[in-house]
């Protein structure tokens, strides 16, 4: 039986629910405590305001977008038993990361590091999210650089960021369906991963 969330939980929840059906303006602090199920003071016992409510809601919804693909990133990666099976680990899972029906989880990235150029307590919570992330993705890869299957040539976590940065940039192409294939987009970017992932550095780390 499903454990109900708490308090704090329960608004952050009701606050992403108003934000994405209506953006920012629809959060209204008393159908946010009514959808909770509490009374309105109660809110501002977690939260200083209706901003800081507002701040912790994209915050969340930044970490949720990421949280669903790690686990099963490092579980897939992990169980592969050579250099092929990681590789074709590695395009499984970006190709369900770049599945069209995920659109809307990238959209909700972009949006919130739109909103944390403005707002300086977003920004660092953004900058920390983007890290554990990154730090997270260096793992699998030194996971492979210490199975002879990726050069240690290059750096880990610059190679985390640089893999987080492409499925960032999904969006840009998003935003012009008509004018860029999306099929051609991910075989381009999968590619690309994949030919870092076979980097021979001047040690010749592969086996």
């Amino acid at each position: 039986m499903a454990t109900k969330p708490d308090t704090r939980t329960q608004l952050i929840d009701a606050t992403i629910a108003a934000i994405t059906q209506g953006g920012e303006g629809a959060v209204r602090v008393s159908a946010i405590a009514s959808e909770a199920g509490v009374k309105e003071p109660s809110v501002y016992h977690f939260f200083k305001n209706r901003e800081a409510l507002v701040e912790a809601a994209h915050i969340e919804r930044y970490r949720r977008s990421y949280a669903e693909f790690l686990k099963p990133f490092e579980t897939v990666t992990h169980m592969s038993d050579n250099q092929e099976d990681f590789e074709q680990a590695i395009r499984k899972i970006l190709t369900l990361i770049y599945l069209p029906e995920r659109a809307e989880v990238r959209s909700v990235r972009m949006s919130v590091m739109g909103a944390a150029q403005t707002n300086p307590s977003i920004a660092l919570a953004i900058a920390e999210a983007n890290h554990e992330v990154s730090a997270y993705l260096a793992e699998v890869v030194k996971f492979a650089q210490n199975k002879g299957w990726f050069t240690k040539d290059l750096d880990a976590m610059a190679v985390a960021y640089w893999v987080l940065g492409q499925i960032k940039g999904r969006v840009m192409a998003e935003m012009n369906p008509t004018k860029v294939d999306l099929d051609a987009w991910t075989k381009v970017s999968i590619e690309a991963v994949v030919a870092i992932l076979k980097h021979q550095g001047p040690e010749g780390a592969q086996s």
